[in-house]
């Protein structure tokens, strides 16, 4: 049976975009470096499979990215640096003018964003300037409004005026919140509704909490992590809810992988019946290796889609269209 337009289900799609600077505190060039300069293979093999399918993401972008070099960069930095307890955890200590050292395609993407821009179907948003971690000690609310500031202005230097924030890795600040509507942000990625998957430090994620978020990925824990459109409105804000990571491939988690991808199968259906948004998310550099088994699982993600949008008329949106649904609604 086909569902009317108030029911309407929601396929979303964000992406975590940051080549290494979201990852450098934990992994080095060797142990990660293949991953990051596959992006550069991923970024046009996945907009041609966006296209493919007519699918729509929003490409939460570190503001750093957007340089095309160090000296740019340099022009754009924030007033305020991170003064994390944790230094490592900082960008600013010598590991900018470092990159001098390295491959330019590990840290600087304007030619990727311009790729994205070229296709016009996406969002392109933000994902703080540095990969900013907004729940760790010592760093403060006018340095997280500093950083988002240097997001917006290199975004502005490419003619992107920013909406939609993702806070790198889900370390949501209810604190910091406020500092968004003043600065042109509506629209923030919320986590599951779930304990398992609330927003934490790193120090804070415990062995039981990343137990079962783990067992999330294969098994039905009795929450298939789909927000209603209706809920998409906190305060003065909108929050898109996430639904899921996108596991890449890993041998060892090989044999579990018809049970990742069923389950994702499970939630988009249970969203696409009932009315409700599921949001899937990822990192372009979780593919960057492994690259042909990975493109299949998501091909085979996006051809469900294209399956639900033939029988319950499901609709792919990145988080701002998510949001004009809402207004068309809610707020007009």
């Amino acid at each position: 049976m086909r569902m009317g337009k108030e029911s309407q289900g929601l396929f979303v799609i964000s992406l975590d975009f940051e080549l290494f600077w979201g990852i450098r505190d934990k992994f080095s060039f060797q142990e990660y470096g293949p991953n990051v300069l596959g992006v550069w293979e991923v970024i046009p093999k996945m907009l041609d499979l966006f296209a493919k399918y007519d699918v729509h993401a929003t490409f939460a972008t570190v503001g750093a990215m957007f340089a095309e070099n160090l000296q740019e960069l340099n022009q754009f930095l924030p007033k305020l640096n991170p003064s994390y307890q944790d230094q490592n955890l900082s960008p600013y200590n010598g590991y900018i003018d470092a990159s001098t050292q390295h491959n330019p395609n590990y840290y600087f993407g304007k030619k990727l964003m311009e790729m994205v821009q070229k296709d016009g179907r996406h969002e392109i948003g933000t994902h703080t300037f540095s990969h900013y971690y907004g729940l760790e000690d010592g760093q403060t609310k006018e340095e997280f409004e500093s950083d988002l500031q240097a997001a917006i202005k290199i975004a502005k230097s490419m003619g992107i005026d920013l909406k939609s924030f993702v806070f790198p890795r889900h370390q949501i600040n209810p604190d910091y919140l406020d500092v968004f509507p003043k600065n042109g942000i509506e629209i923030y990625r919320e986590t599951e509704k779930a304990w398992f998957h609330s927003a934490a430090k790193g120090s804070d994620e415990g062995i039981l909490k990343r137990a079962i978020r783990y067992l999330d990925y294969f098994i039905c824990l009795g929450n298939q992590h789909c927000q209603d459109l209706a809920e998409v409105k906190k305060d003065k804000l909108y929050r898109v809810r996430a639904s899921r990571w996108l596991r890449p491939y890993k041998e060892s988690e090989s044999k579990f992988d018809r049970l990742k991808i069923r389950r994702i199968k499970n939630q988009m259906t249970h969203a696409a019946k009932k009315g409700k948004i599921f949001h899937l998310w990822f990192h372009p550099h979780d593919i960057g290796i492994n690259q042909e088994i990975n493109f299949q699982m998501l091909e085979e993600i996006l051809k469900h889609f294209e399956e639900l949008r033939q029988k319950y008329q499901m609709k792919a949106c990145h988080m701002a269209e998510v949001v004009e649904l809402y207004k068309e609604k809610y707020e007009r």
